[in-house]
């Protein structure tokens, strides 16, 4: 149902006004008793404004930053409004949010994506933001990059504001690729293959680096970017598979990774931060990473080979690559605490993924002083996010290659296949089963997916 009391429009000084007024009001009404019979003032007048206390949950990271901008929108509130805040590991993170979403924990507002949007909605968990914030869709959607648009609709339904949304990139060593007497990057896997060879014999022994883990999610991620720079996909617009089709880009891909593995052309690491310090030792040439670690990898401050990293296309046939967002969402649980409390909450939401006093400040802040991706579009023409990110990526390059990206085809049950999938992703490229093998039992699950959510 939508809300047809709440004024999206209103402004934080609309707001701190009237309820000034009130407390005013208040004031003088016990001015004028003298201070006598404050026995007989109502409750709420006795007790003062009343506080709102929202329980906000997200994954571990950059929390001193987080709990920042939660002090500022207290502060921006006049304490009307507090937020507590929970995090989560990243790999644990949609486990612990089934069990805390399905057992009505108290959590207003949750960090949430595309890849868990669908079994989250379908589960009546979260709600779409456009039913109560009708600004969402009117006002927002058209500011908002298509690939993060699509991670936070739902049947036709938008869902979120952007916390943060990404592209996933080719890096790779530029000064070390033109003193070893590389003219450019690869354009297909193929020949990323073979420039690995003479790279090799020119005394880099593993050229590549890749950040591959049974148990991180950045690991379906990564691979689902690289096929999609092949012109891949998980699925057709029904969500039947295709990766275990004979010639599909997935088979393709997976077997170029084992290959490449098996080789030794490529070295696995367990997270993105060990493939950034290992790509700053010079034994690494190339990687694929979600964008905003070449920020990091860049940093002069931390990195003793910062500024020699750079990014090309996705190599393949396409070059295209993943878009993701990851967004604020409010929940039931939210909405079922009443009004108030749903004010609160968009308030919040708005505050962190929209426009305050004309300005997307929060996500831009995360991307000025974190690198991070952005979905508002405003951005990719804002001077201080190109000033930033022009130190450490070529920002029209980095264009370039977001007009490439695509979010995946999102199921209910895709949380729980891409915690499966992980598995046999790693299993088939560590070269513990066969491809045909890993490939197989994917498909097999979805098979039982499809049939277990019907």
């Amino acid at each position: 149902m939508g809300d047809k009391s709440h004024d999206p429009g209103r402004s934080r000084e609309e707001w701190t006004r009237r309820e000034f007024l009130k407390l005013a009001g208040a004031g003088a009404a016990y001015a004028a008793l003298g201070g006598a019979g404050v026995l007989s003032l109502p409750r709420t007048v006795l007790a003062g404004p009343k506080v709102i206390n929202l329980n906000f949950t997200v994954w571990s990271y950059s929390i001193d930053t987080i709990q920042d901008n939660i002090n500022k929108f207290q502060g921006a509130y006049n304490g009307a409004i507090t937020v507590k805040l929970n995090d989560v590991p990243w790999p644990q993170y949609h486990e612990t949010m089934v069990n805390r979403l399905s057992s009505k924990t108290a959590l207003h507002v949750l960090y949430n994506g595309g890849d868990w949007l669908p079994e989250f909605a379908r589960a009546g968990w979260v709600v779409p933001l456009e039913d109560y914030l009708p600004r969402a869709r009117t006002f927002y959607a058209p500011k908002i990059v298509g690939y993060a648009l699509q991670d936070m609709t739902y049947n036709g339904k938008m869902y979120g504001l952007p916390y943060y949304a990404d592209i996933t990139t080719f890096q790779y060593n530029a000064q070390l690729l033109k003193d070893k007497g590389v003219a450019k990057p690869p354009a297909t896997w193929e020949e990323l293959a073979d420039q690995a060879k003479f790279l090799r014999g020119k005394g880099i022994e593993s050229p590549i680096a890749f950040e591959f883990a049974a148990g991180l999610p950045t690991t379906y991620d990564n691979f689902t970017a690289m096929m999609f720079g092949r012109g891949g996909e998980w699925f057709d617009k029904d969500l039947n598979p295709i990766f275990d089709q004979p010639k599909s880009a997935a088979r393709q891909q997976l077997a170029w990774l084992a290959d490449v593995v098996k080789q030794k052309l490529a070295t696995v690491l367990p997270h993105e931060t060990d493939v950034v310090k290992a790509m700053n030792t010079g034994r690494h040439v190339y990687t694929v990473l979600w964008n905003y670690n070449l920020a990091d990898a860049n940093n002069k401050a931390v990195h003793p080979l910062a500024g020699q990293f750079k990014v090309a296309l996705m190599p393949g046939s396409t070059h295209e690559t993943q878009g993701q967002c990851k967004f604020y969402n409010l929940t039931r649980y939210a909405v079922d605490q009443g009004q108030e409390t749903v004010d609160a909450a968009l308030k919040f939401i708005e505050y962190f993924g929209g426009e305050y006093q004309g300005q997307y400040s929060i996500a831009k802040r995360w991307a000025v002083e974190k690198g991070l991706g952005f979905g508002q579009l405003p951005l990719f023409e804002d001077a201080d996010v190109k000033k930033s990110f022009g130190q450490w990526i070529d920002f029209d390059m980095f264009k370039l290659q977001a007009s490439k990206a695509r979010a995946r085809r999102h199921a209910v049950w895709e949380g729980i296949f891409g915690e499966f999938a992980r598995v046999q992703l790693v299993r088939a490229i560590s070269g513990e089963a066969p491809v045909d093998e890993a490939i197989g039992a994917m498909a097999q699950k979805v098979k039982e997916l499809r049939a277990q959510f019907k």
